[in-house]
């Protein structure tokens, strides 16, 4: 049964900083990354968070439809203001991580990352980003990272049930999404700072949770299978995707249309 997100617990529980102290709830909307986008650069503080009960056209990557029912997962959007345009993707994957992390404490199945901006656990989609910039000039004006994860969904539609997982679902119990949402923000904060002083141990930590990491695997370039196969090194401190090819050649891919075809997919694709 959905339940109105309770704002004043979730403060209460709110541990950091400054990630989300300047929050806002709302009980319906279209999009919290299409509401942030329509207030004044000037008027938005770094660090707001705006959470939605009930989203009605939250969109995934490649304008895809983020199907959610109300009340019973998370759908939020972060407004930021970094101080650099570089190193965008490791952001969008380090906030991708945090989820993971965080998901993580709750079920000792795996949360892995599947480039370039989504968390799987048994080989269903569970989280995902979607990350929109606007610049002046080369520096960012402002970077919202949406965020959408099923937490107490127990059933999806028949579009989605063999793709889609909810916390609820691998546990079999129900979650206090205020508190998930505050654990989520503190881990979305900290590696927001590393990411800040060019840590390198946050590309080397994303990498180890990159589906794929360590593999051979094809690869997808705007729907075409490229020929060969390449070994998945994980992404530098960019964000920009490794691979060795069959010639031992480093290659560098930052095109967001790249996909991983990993498994028994990839060695039937060799053949």
């Amino acid at each position: 049964m959905s339940q109105v997100f309770n704002k004043e617990l979730f403060q209460n529980k709110l541990s950091t900083r400054w990630l989300g102290k300047d929050f806002e709830y709302l009980k319906k909307v279209d999009s919290t990354n299409s509401y942030l986008k329509k207030i004044p650069v000037e008027q938005l503080n770094h660090g707001m968070v705006v959470l939605a009960d009930n989203q009605e056209k939250g969109r995934g990557q490649h304008q895809k439809e983020w199907v959610t029912k109300p009340g019973e997962n998370l759908t939020f959007t972060l407004a930021l203001k970094p101080d650099r345009a570089e190193g965008l993707t490791l952001l969008t994957l380090s906030c991708a991580l945090a989820v993971a992390n965080v998901l993580q404490k709750y079920s000792d199945k795996s949360f892995l990352l599947k480039w370039p901006n989504d968390i799987y656990v048994d080989r269903k989609k569970i989280a995902g980003v979607l990350t929109e910039c606007s610049f002046l000039g080369p520096k960012p004006e402002k970077v919202l990272i949406g965020i959408g994860v099923n937490v107490n969904q127990e059933e999806f539609n028949a579009n989605d049930v063999e793709q889609a997982a909810s916390l609820n679902q691998i546990t079999g119990k129900k979650f206090e999404r205020e508190e998930l949402l505050a654990n989520i923000l503190v881990r979305i904060e900290s590696l927001y700072q590393s990411w800040v002083n060019r840590d390198t141990n946050v590309h080397r930590e994303i990498s180890r949770a990159l589906i794929g990491f360590g593999d051979w695997i094809r690869l997808s370039v705007d729907n075409e299978v490229v020929e060969g196969r390449y070994k998945f090194l994980g992404v530098n401190e960019k964000g920009e995707l490794l691979v060795l090819n069959e010639k031992l050649e480093l290659n560098t891919y930052s095109h967001e249309q790249i996909r991983i075809i990993t498994g028994s997919e990839s060695i039937s694709k060799v053949r």
